[in-house]
């Protein structure tokens, strides 16, 4: 009988953490935008919408904020 209980606490709790994990995957469809400025020439800056991009200027040394 405590098997059957650990077995069925086991298959919930593993349930409950496949969900939980999940929603934060919803976070990535939400388009978030940035806008990237060079600090040494504030006359060149870009707006990016994606999060390769951002990651490509700031390792150029761009400084991103969200908008």
């Amino acid at each position: 009988m405590l098997s059957m209980r650990r077995k069925i606490f086991l298959k919930v709790s593993i349930s409950l953490i496949v969900i939980f994990m999940l929603s934060f995957a919803s976070c990535d469809t939400v388009p978030f935008c940035w806008e990237c400025v060079n600090p040494h020439n504030s006359l060149d800056w870009q707006t990016v919408c994606s999060s390769m991009s951002k990651v490509k200027l700031e390792s150029y040394g761009y400084v991103c904020t969200p908008y």
